[in-house]
């Protein structure tokens, strides 16, 4: 089953279940998220602004939020 879901070409895996807006949300939550992410680790190591800090943190929380139920609603198999 998990071959008919993703197949590999020239060394990349593709998400062909998937639409075309089902992608773009996911590259956008993983960005966003990674960056904010990537935020807060900087913002610690250099003793920035707790709050800067906070509000990073809840950045990612809630593209990790977004992303996780955008797959559990139309993830695999399910039309948008």
């Amino acid at each position: 089953m998990y071959d008919r879901l993703v197949t590999r070409t020239k060394g990349t895996l593709y998400m062909l279940f998937a639409s075309l807006t089902a992608k773009v949300v996911t590259a956008v939550c993983a960005i966003v998220g990674a960056v904010a992410l990537l935020g807060c680790f900087f913002v610690t190591v250099t003793g920035g602004s707790p709050f800067l800090e906070f509000a990073l943190a809840m950045v990612f929380f809630a593209t990790f939020l977004v992303g996780s139920y955008w797959w559990m609603i139309f993830g695999p198999g399910r039309v948008l």
